[in-house]
Parts: structure tokens; C-alpha cells; sequence
């Protein structure tokens, strides 16, 4: 666990530098499958520019509201540089509504704008496991295994580590399929999906966090993920069987 990186003076937030450096990677790597797919790469650029601005300020003010008593005592905290004062959930909305109004402005279609983001995707899904491994978030159960990292005074399972390396095999999935002309549009994005889904179930499977809710030790998390497990392979379906009639 590193939060923190003492340079001299400066104490470098490591878990915000993982993330910007996984941003930054991936936006590399969803501009080189757009110009390969001969999408115009500048208005992918922007889309992404405006989503990840939308994002952050989002889950600022989503923490901000659920947290309201706190600021009102010291309002220049809503300033912070901190990526722990941050709502994920918020943060994704707002990415989502902003990508969805500038998309249909320009003209982007949907599907093929979604595949160009999965390279992406996958890089930012590799950076915020490696986030958490230096922050200390989404920590494991208790286990004396050979693999087990020393973590709050216990033995836990590295779930952080199974998050990378599961988000890492998706990647490769993914990065494999990219020249793949049999795959229709918006595929590359639902398998994406698909594999997320399936990694989300199983490490959940060791992870602290995410009270257990159902019988069998079943997360809520979980339920979640497999139903969009299966809405995204029936959508794989709709879309394969979509650009069979289209071809015939």
C-alpha cells in the first residue's frame, strides 16, 4: 500500500497519478483503433475530454451532497485534489449523460463510438485495480495463503491483484479482436461488458467490502453483475443476428 509519495517537498496522491497515467494510456489506445476503423478521431477526443471532465466534476458534487454537514464547516475541502472524495456512481452518470448529448450532437454513431472506447476502457479498468492496490481500497477477506498480502493487521487475499489481472486478460481479449472484421458493431463493447461482469463476480467472491445481502453469501454486487452478464449477451445476440439481415 503506497497513498502517498513523498518527493522532496511535494507529496505525490499515488492512487490519482495511477489513474491520470491509465487515462492517458487509454486515450492513446482508443485514438489508435478509431483511426484504424477510420473514425474521426479528433471528435472521439473531445467526446472523451468533455465525459472525463463531466465525471470528475460529478463525483465531486455527488460527494459533496452526500457529505453536506462536512463542507458546510470547511468549504474549501470541495477544492481537494483527493481521489477519495470522489462518488463513482455520480461521476459515471454524468460521464455517461455528457458522452450521450455530445455524441448525438455530432452525429457519432452509438455502437462504433463504444468500440472505439473499449481499448480505453480496459486500460482505465487495469489503473483503478492498481489505484486500489496502492490506496488500500476494495481489500480482501482474511486468508493465510502463500499469495496473501499483508494488509490492515491481516492476511487478506490480494483482490486487488485479482482485479488486475483479470482486467489485464480482458485487455488482451479485447486487443486480440481489434482488426476482427466479423464482429459487428458494438461486439468488441459488449464482450467488454460480458468479461467485466464475470471478473466482477468472481473477485467479489474475496472481497470485504459489499455487505453480503442474499443467501449463500451472495453480494449484492454480484446480482448486479450477472444481470449484466445477461442483458449483454442477449444484446451480443441482437446485434450478430441485426447485421445478418443487414448482409443478406
Amino acid at each position: 500500500m503506497l497513498p502517498v509519495l513523498n518527493v522532496g517537498p511535494l507529496a505525490v496522491q499515488v492512487p490519482g497519478l495511477i489513474l491520470l497515467v491509465g487515462i492517458w494510456i487509454g486515450l492513446n489506445r482508443t485514438e489508435a483503433f478509431a483511426r484504424r476503423q477510420g473514425m474521426e478521431v479528433e471528435r472521439i477526443s473531445t467526446l472523451i475530454f468533455y465525459a472525463l471532465l463531466a465525471g470528475i466534476l460529478g463525483a465531486r458534487l455527488g460527494f459533496i451532497a452526500q457529505n453536506v454537514a462536512a463542507f458546510r464547516q470547511q468549504p474549501f475541502d470541495a477544492f481537494s485534489l483527493s481521489p477519495q472524495m470522489l462518488d463513482l456512481p455520480s461521476g459515471l452518470a454524468a460521464m455517461v449523460l455528457t458522452g450521450l448529448i455530445y455524441g448525438q450532437r455530432k452525429g457519432l454513431d452509438l455502437w462504433r463510438t463504444l468500440d472505439a472506447l473499449t481499448p480505453g476502457l480496459a486500460v482505465v479498468m487495469m489503473a483503478v485495480a492498481l489505484m486500489n492496490l496502492a490506496s488500500g481500497d476494495g481489500f480482501g477477506l482474511p486468508a493465510r495463503l502463500f499469495w496473501s498480502i499483508y494488509l490492515f493487521g491481516e492476511w487478506r487475499h490480494p483482490t486487488q491483484i485479482y482485479d488486475f489481472a483479470l482486467a489485464l486478460l480482458i485487455w488482451r481479449v479485447i486487443d486480440s479482436r481489434a482488426d476482427d472484421l466479423t464482429l459487428p458493431d458494438g461486439a468488441r463493447f459488449l464482450i467488454f461488458v460480458a468479461l467485466s461482469a464475470i471478473a466482477r463476480i468472481l473477485v467479489d467472491a474475496f472481497r470485504v467490502e459489499n455487505v453480503v445481502s442474499g443467501l449463500g453469501g451472495v453480494r449484492i454486487t454480484q446480482v448486479i453483475a450477472l444481470l449484466i452478464l445477461l442483458a449483454s449477451v442477449q444484446m451480443i445476440r441482437v446485434r450478430r443476428s441485426t447485421q445478418v439481415k443487414r448482409d443478406s
